[in-house]
């Protein structure tokens, strides 16, 4: 797929030149950053977001950054099991399928919890082994939350797509296959990459890295929360990211339906008919805002399905369905790459 926007002005810097000639050195700083381990079928490597204190850092963090990548680099550090909260240190966790079984395809993935938390026990797990049987290439992204707010979550999800597309070979992925999935408030944070891919919002470049396109080549948004509007949004998810008081120009900005244009990545969209926490309004509107503007799109009403994960006959589907989403989902993903 090629990627036709052009790069946001803003974005050219002198910084390039030598940020590129430090790329060596970069490479093997972010393979200092790194623990591999062995858990069940996938093998486990953790990734830093940031080779130092990640940007917009708070008090005390700085110090965080620098014992957990000490950590990481001495083979100390434990993946931590279950759902984040208070993410202080963004990191990547990344699951890669048998290399008889990859199918050169990556899924970066972002669990909800309402920007307070990344959910990542209930949500992603059960994703990660569905995915890698498929010979997908899972990377689970611990993006920051409340306390950060906009723009700071979304630097982290520039961030891991930097990072993914950057060592693509490394992971046996193709540069070009590159999807991000959302589960939630991790569906706007999907939705608002996809739209804002290349705005900095503030963010200055640190490395070559940071040249790296961050598009997603496709999207999987389930139960997604998508607009900031008040009729739509999720109270809680909106005042964690947006704070009490967000002008009507930043909750426009960041009502995702609203920003869709002809370089949005292609979107596979999953609701439940009865979610009662984030309306379906929200799923819809995007999947219609895609049709207009010509981009691939498929979304699927579950009849019945309530807001949050479940299994079944070990199948992610939502709560309360009584079909999965899953091989629907993956077919979709091989037609569009044409697989």
């Amino acid at each position: 797929m090629k990627h036709t926007k052009q790069p946001n002005p803003r974005r050219q810097n002198d910084f390039f030149g030598s940020a590129l000639k430090m790329s060596q050195v970069l490479v093997l700083s972010f393979l200092c950053f790194t623990t591999s381990i062995f858990a069940g079928e996938s093998t486990i490597q953790t990734i830093l977001l940031w080779p130092e204190t990640p940007p917009g850092a708070k008090a005390g963090d700085a110090e965080l950054s620098s014992a957990t990548a000490t950590a990481i680099q001495n083979g100390s550090y434990q993946v931590p099991n279950g759902n984040r909260h208070n993410t202080r240190v963004p990191s990547i966790d990344v699951y890669l399928p048998h290399e008889e079984d990859a199918s050169g395809v990556a899924m970066v993935i972002f669990c909800g919890g309402g920007y307070g938390a990344v959910c990542i026990g209930v949500e992603g797990m059960p994703m990660q082994q569905f995915l890698n049987d498929k010979g997908i290439a899972v990377f689970m992204v611990s993006y920051r939350c409340s306390p950060f707010n906009h723009p700071i979550p979304l630097w982290d999800a520039q961030r891991a797509l930097r990072i993914v597309r950057s060592r693509a070979k490394e992971f046996g992925v193709d540069p070009t296959k590159i999807g991000a999935m959302g589960f939630s408030a991790g569906g706007h944070e999907v939705s608002t990459l996809s739209v804002h891919y290349d705005e900095p919002f503030g963010y200055q470049p640190i490395d070559a890295i940071d040249a790296v396109s961050a598009r997603p080549d496709f999207t999987c948004l389930i139960y997604p929360l998508i607009s900031m509007r008040k009729e739509l949004t999720h109270a809680g998810s909106s005042l964690h990211l947006l704070g009490a008081d967000p002008s009507e120009a930043l909750r426009a900005m960041l009502s995702n339906d609203e920003q869709v244009d002809q370089q949005t990545p292609p979107a596979f969209l999953v609701q439940g008919t009865n979610d009662r926490v984030v309306k379906p309004e929200n799923s819809k509107r995007y999947h219609e805002a895609c049709k207009q503007n010509g981009v691939p799109t498929k979304l699927v009403l579950l009849e019945g399905g309530m807001h949050g994960p479940a299994l079944l006959d070990g199948q992610p589907t939502i709560r309360n369905a009584k079909d999965s989403y899953a091989d629907s989902m993956v077919q979709w993903i091989n037609d569009l790459l044409g697989h």
